[in-house]
């Protein structure tokens, strides 16, 4: 089953480090008597943490678990585009202590049976399962929240309208039909500013005072591919990653998906995060 994990270190800067890995399950329809753990991967810190899938008739488990202070972000999709679930947890849910340092469980996914989720899981034509992870290790003490996004949620309303609805509404006309230039070497995306503002604290910041993007109507981006670049912008007028499987297969291998997770931190896309 491990041969079906990824695992990367996107980048680590200051107190923070950033972790991403993607797990394929293949047969989750059939899943009776499976208990299976990745590799330790180890971070820069030194420290280790590794995902546990549990899975029998009657339920099916996700965790974490780490002796470091962990921010976990976990997607789970059935086949390549239906979101089943999304979790994120700012502290552990449990503790071994037992041992010193003490192991920390982020129990992300709970699945049981009765729940539509886990009868929309076992029953869908394609039942390989996808687990998408994102982790952020930091010194500080995380303070005590949890956001589970609902269940069963079509990927279009992870876009939220209303806001940039409400941005447009609070912006000038200026605003709202100037356009922008994102340039990645010799190429360029045209975008609305508006947009960008509205999406994005990052580049709402740069568009303030006297920057020189404000400027230039010009931001020059160095460590993002352009092809990266495309599927966010798609993605911020959108709200789709994807529009079919076949995009999916051409962009959506694990380097891809790390640079995106890569592009959407630096912009601060929340609903990518």
């Amino acid at each position: 089953m491990d041969r079906n994990c990824e695992h990367q270190n996107i980048y680590y800067s200051g107190k923070r480090e950033f972790y991403f890995f993607t797990w394929s399950i293949p047969n989750v329809s059939s899943i009776n008597n499976l208990n299976v753990s990745t590799v330790n991967f180890t971070m820069k810190n030194g420290c280790t943490y590794n995902g546990t899938l549990i899975g029998s008739k009657e339920k099916i488990t996700f965790t974490i678990a780490s002796v470091a202070n962990l921010k976990c972000f976990v997607s789970m999709f059935i086949g390549s585009e239906t979101l089943l679930l999304s979790n994120s947890l700012n502290v552990p849910t449990r503790t071994a202590a037992t041992c010193s340092p003490c192991t920390k469980y982020y129990d992300l996914i709970t699945l049981s049976s009765g729940d539509e989720s886990f009868e929309k899981l076992k029953q869908h034509p394609n039942d390989t399962s996808i687990l998408i992870c994102r982790i952020i290790y930091r010194v500080e003490t995380f303070s005590t929240r949890s956001l589970k996004t609902p269940v069963n949620i079509p990927t279009d309303s992870l876009y939220d309208v209303k806001m940039f609805v409400d941005a447009l509404k609070n912006s000038s006309e200026s605003l709202t039909t100037e356009k922008v230039l994102l340039r990645v070497g010799d190429e360029t995306e045209i975008v609305s500013k508006a947009l960008l503002c509205a999406r994005s604290p990052v580049f709402a910041k740069m568009f303030e005072n006297d920057m020189r993007e404000l400027k230039e109507k010009t931001v020059t981006i160095t460590d993002i591919k352009m092809p990266v670049l495309k599927v966010l912008v798609s993605f911020l007028y959108t709200g789709k990653l994807w529009n079919s499987d076949s995009d999916l297969a051409s962009n959506g291998d694990f380097d891809f998906l790390c640079d995106l997770y890569y592009a959407s931190d630096k912009y601060n896309i929340i609903d990518l995060r």
